[in-house]
């Protein structure tokens, strides 16, 4: 039996791992263009009618905007940030915008992107417990306490703006650097 499993590719077979699944374990860091990383978990939301009804704007520039971070980790960000938004949207304010804009010309500034919740009100105690303390945040904003500790992670920052319309989640994300002069 044990000649069996060898012939067909087994540990200890004479078959090299060419073809079949890509191993998990590469560096974490690649180019990942942030406005196309929104577009998908957009689409996953929608596709698995996570959204209840709320209709999301992206606001995107024309060219990628790159980042050099982790794409899965990246996404799970944008996953958590529109469903809290989801769930937390208000009945007067269906309608949730995703803005992303490039980093600047030099590379001392990063890409950043924003998430605003219509309607929606954290106290100061919240916003304290989803940026400092995320053990003690309730479970409404958990997912806003984690996509915290992930771009953390990435070597970004997030914060939270009370705007006029609403509340806003703004992400950071770290300085690339000179390219090319």
């Amino acid at each position: 039996m044990s000649a069996a499993l060898e012939a067909n590719g087994s540990p200890g077979g004479g078959m090299a791992p060419s073809g079949g699944l890509e191993s998990v374990d590469l560096p974490d860091v690649f180019q990942v263009n942030v406005a196309q990383s929104a577009r998908d978990a957009l689409g996953l939301l929608g596709a698995t009618r996570r959204l209840h009804g709320v209709e999301v704007a992206l606001e995107l520039p024309e060219d990628p905007v790159m980042a050099r971070v982790s794409r899965r980790r990246l996404e799970q960000v944008f996953l958590l940030l529109i469903a809290h938004a989801a769930d937390t949207a208000t009945p007067e304010a269906r309608t949730v915008r995703v803005v992303v804009e490039p980093p600047d010309d030099f590379g001392d500034v990063g890409p950043r992107f924003q998430v605003v919740m219509p309607g929606v009100a954290l106290s100061e105690r919240e916003v304290r417990s989803v940026v400092l303390s995320p053990l003690r945040v309730g479970t409404t904003h958990r997912r806003l306490a984690r996509a915290r500790e992930l771009v953390d992670a990435m070597g970004g920052e997030l914060s939270v703006e009370r705007l006029e319309a609403g509340t806003g989640v703004v992400i950071q994300l770290p300085a690339p650097g000179l390219a090319s002069f």
